[in-house]
């Protein structure tokens, strides 16, 4: 059974995103005007962070209430021109009412590099297999449906080559735990790095497979 969205109140959801986005400028994964945050309500539309608009400002009155086409509902602003991605998504998967898309400088990074990540802790776990997409224009049609695909029916994080990180889940906190989860594993990978290890060692297999199997991490 698709589990329904956890958004019933329109209040609490606006206030819900910013609090979220303010948790992400404030640790620096997004910027005054790059990344966007969206929830869908429990009668399908979407909230989103408006286009072009300095982050550290956001107000529950500036977010923009779209419908499932995309479509802004009366007395609303101008959406964010990632839009067609957030809602290609919802479409896609009905259990995920949450999606993040962040500029953090660790994922960027990663996905230039077309890097992997390697089991060093448990928290590792979950993204050795973590896709990578080309997505650089707003709006592209084929760049969106690869996201999609690669998301699939059950992943929650897709890295976004030359452009950031996306992170999906059934509420905001789910979307943003995996944001702030993987950005954690790369920069413990960076440390290691500068620090002359370029092969940091990895989990016991054994002990991977088991915390795999406990569904944990």
């Amino acid at each position: 059974m698709t589990p329904s969205s956890p958004y019933h109140d329109e209040d609490r959801a606006r206030q819900a995103v910013v609090d979220v986005v303010m948790e992400l400028y404030d640790a620096r994964l997004i910027t005054s005007t790059g990344g966007n945050v969206s929830v869908r309500l429990a009668d399908g539309d979407v909230l989103i962070t408006p286009t072009r608009m300095h982050k550290g400002g956001l107000t529950p009155d500036s977010l923009v209430r779209v419908s499932p086409h995309g479509e802004p509902r009366p007395g609303q602003g101008r959406p964010s021109s990632e839009t067609p991605l957030h809602l290609a998504v919802y479409h896609a998967r009905p259990d995920v009412h949450a999606v993040v898309h962040t500029h953090a400088p660790h994922a960027i990074m990663l996905g230039l590099l077309e890097g992997r990540v390697p089991p060093i802790i448990a928290d590792a776990l979950p993204f050795e297999s973590l896709p990578i997409v080309y997505y650089v224009l707003p709006g592209d049609r084929e760049g969106i449906a690869r996201i999609v695909q690669s998301l699939g029916a059950q992943g929650s994080a897709v890295l976004l080559k030359h452009h950031g990180l996306l992170t999906v889940g059934r509420d905001l906190r789910r979307a943003v735990n995996v944001t702030f989860a993987l950005e954690e594993v790369l920069h413990i990978l960076t440390l290691c790095r500068i620090w002359g290890c370029t092969e940091p060692p990895t989990l016991p297999s054994d002990d991977a497979a088991t915390l795999r199997r406990l569904d944990i991490v």
